[in-house]
């Protein structure tokens, strides 16, 4: 199996894991500690955080991982490329 292949394999695999903490890790950590009364723009503060690291953390994540799976797919090209050179050679 290629090299690049089990990095993209282990890529998605923590990208998968960062999108769920990202999406609702933080709305749980935030329901379990009481923050009674404090608003950030108007908002309950145990409302508002896990929306917003929810909304920008989805989006920065993203952007992370479709740069990193261009990288990934050139390697795989790149790899590929290099074995089809070699059994015209060979």
């Amino acid at each position: 199996m290629l090299k690049a292949y089990k990095k993209e394999v282990k890529f998605t695999i923590w990208m998968v894991l960062a999108f769920v903490v990202f999406g609702n890790g933080f709305g749980i950590m935030f329901s379990m500690f009481p923050f009674e009364g404090v608003t950030l723009f108007g908002f309950p503060i145990r409302y508002i955080i896990p929306i917003l690291f929810g909304w920008f953390g989805v989006y920065f994540l993203t952007i992370l991982a479709g740069r990193m799976g261009n990288r990934l797919d050139a390697k795989i090209e790149e790899e590929i490329e290099g074995t089809e050179q070699r059994k015209e050679v060979g």
